[in-house]
């Protein structure tokens, strides 16, 4: 294929970064191809974002800690993030978590309206003398036991939302416990929400296995496995063969998860690096793009920027958030369009920007499809963007696409604290803890209460990354733990720019970990609001995405593409590997 004249990537984040850095590998300089990478915000790398800052207590310990706003561990399953590691000379900053560790085997759940932590199995002898057993035994022969009725086979060949895939394999305490505190860690979300095929498809395909059963399928999978363990090892190989690893893959043996000792920020600086050192790029940064329109001639992207830079461009692959990308299509120059009223002569005149927002909580919580447990997401035409509002004429002559608003997204505030040290721990050695959906629902109306999703113990999890500073006192460790908030709970309340809200997250903290004592005083706060930050896949996401894919591949051309975390997939390996799919199929 001939190199492509110009492309222009709108958005730096993950997904961004890695399309930008996948196109400038395929089309170098020498080809004449020019790449502008164009964000809105002063910095690149989205919501990764670390932090190292120096610590000290009373006693003159000292410390360097590393703070993660955004995430903070990888697993090795992304040959995408793999392949970047190897490319982009990482291996030596590696900070791996073997799955042996205390934080990869004890994690935790905080049930609501308890004292303490309950540890969540994770092998049979765990299983049979934990307090979780009364749900999970009941939970997992329940499923084991079921047959593959027509109705099920009818609901397992459509998409549902996690909560009622749960509930009907493993029944609703089960679904409301673990399934819910799962997608709090994952997506900040409301489990009754997510559709199970676009976040977790794994769990379909074992039910099919399992002729209606997950857990008969992960045996039957397991079974099979070791019976074609070298054809599996071949077809692994095969698909590792279209990354280049080279010997990073061998490092990732026996790991649970991993980051690096300066943070994930390493990985996003390190792509942004290799992008400033090659010729043919481009990079705009605190320069959002205006309006995205094509040329007259129906073949060059005209991209303008705030600041009123115009860009030209054959290729342009849009890596924003959908709803800014909805916006920014939404755009007219006259600022105001006419929509007539039912029975007025005289238009109504409707500022194009002035469009509701969709809804939070989602539409689909209150919708049902009369299956209990079973939710169906839907949206006014003119929400979803599958049909404009009437009259409205966009000045751009990109044609709206679908389906860019039917998805809600989750905001977060993470609050990293760091605690003095101290003679005895402040939490149990593990990753950290999760707290299920409270009981019989979120707190109404929503910002009424703190809302903790869950807590990450980073000093057991990661603490590598922290650094004793040499002084005349016995090195001694600081405590540091990252705390979520908000989701399907909203603001928190107190608010957090307020005096009362340290001392209530501190004492709901000791509550969790089932303390007498009070927690310390920390050395340390920072709160960081994330506005949107997580896209929901709700049910029906995957034909919604597919048809989003086609209708630009047909207005738009051959020449453009939409990707990201509100395409396929929120986690750090879905972004890069979104990007990277894009930049080699342009």
């Amino acid at each position: 294929m001939s190199a492509p004249r110009s492309v222009t990537v709108i958005g730096g984040g993950l997904s961004g970064l890695s399309a930008a850095f996948h196109l400038s590998r395929r089309f170098p300089a020498h080809t004449g191809a020019r790449i502008t990478l164009v964000e809105k915000s002063q910095r690149l790398g989205g919501w990764v974002e670390s932090e190292r800052v120096r610590v000290k207590d009373g006693h003159g310990h000292e410390a360097d800690v590393l703070l993660e706003s955004g995430p903070r561990t990888l697993r090795p399953a992304s040959k995408a993030i793999l392949e970047l590691i190897h490319l982009l000379d990482l291996t030596p900053s590696l900070l791996t978590v073997p799955r042996s560790a205390p934080a990869a085997r004890n994690r935790f759940l905080h049930l609501p309206d308890s004292k303490g932590l309950a540890t969540i199995p994770s092998s049979l002898p765990s299983l049979l003398v934990s307090p979780l057993a009364r749900i999970l035994v009941p939970a997992i022969l329940e499923d084991i036991w079921r047959t593959n009725s027509k109705e099920s086979k009818a609901l397992s060949s459509d998409d549902e939302s996690l909560d009622a895939f749960m509930t009907r394999h493993f029944g609703s305490a089960f679904a409301r416990m673990f399934g819910s505190a799962l997608i709090h860690g994952i997506y900040a979300t409301d489990s009754r929400l997510l559709s199970v095929r676009a976040a977790f498809p794994a769990l379909p395909r074992l039910e099919e296995l399992g002729n209606g059963s997950v857990v008969r399928g992960a045996l039957r999978e397991m079974l099979l496995a070791f019976r074609h363990r070298k054809a599996q090892r071949r077809i692994a190989d095969r698909e590792a063969s279209a990354y280049q690893l080279g010997p990073i893959a061998q490092r990732m043996t026996g790991v649970s998860v991993y980051s690096f000792r300066n943070g994930m920020q390493t990985l996003t600086d390190a792509m942004a690096q290799y992008l400033e050192n090659q010729g043919n790029v481009d990079i705009i940064v605190g320069d959002g793009v205006s309006s995205l329109t094509r040329g007259s001639e129906g073949s060059v992207f005209q991209i303008t920027t705030e600041s009123g830079k115009k860009i030209a461009s054959s290729h342009m692959v849009s890596a924003l958030p959908l709803s800014s990308l909805h916006s920014l299509l939404s755009h007219t120059d006259i600022g105001q369009t006419s929509i007539p009223v039912p029975g007025d002569s005289t238009p109504a005149t409707v500022r194009a920007d002035a469009l509701p927002p969709p809804p939070f909580p989602h539409p689909a919580l209150s919708l049902r499809s009369g299956r209990a447990g079973r939710y169906e997401p839907q949206l006014p035409l003119s929400h979803s963007g599958t049909a404009p509002l009437p009259g409205y004429i966009p000045s751009s002559t990109l044609p709206l696409l679908p389906h860019l608003l039917a998805n809600p997204s989750s905001s977060v505030t993470v609050v990293n604290l760091v605690f003095p040290p101290s003679d005895a721990p402040i939490h149990p050695e593990g990753f950290g803890y999760l707290i299920p959906r409270p009981f019989p629902d979120y707190p109404s109306p929503l910002g009424s209460t703190l809302g903790i999703l869950g807590t990450v113990f980073d000093s057991c999890a990661l603490g590598g990354q922290d650094l004793p500073v040499p002084t005349t006192q016995r090195p001694s460790r600081f405590t540091k733990v990252t705390v979520m908030i908000g989701g399907p709970y909203g603001t928190p309340s107190p608010d957090p720019r307020t005096a009362e809200f340290l001392p209530t997250l501190l004492a709901t903290l000791q509550k969790h970990l089932g303390r007498e004592e009070r927690l310390p005083e920390p050395c340390i706060v920072r709160i960081r609001k994330h506005q949107g930050c997580i896209p929901t896949p709700t049910v029906g996401h995957l034909a919604r995405m597919e048809g989003l894919r086609a209708v630009v591949k047909e207005k738009w051309g051959e020449s453009a593409a939409v990707i990201g975390a509100g395409v396929d997939g929120v986690s750090v390996g879905d972004c890069i590997e979104s990007g990277r799919r894009a930049a080699l199929a342009l």
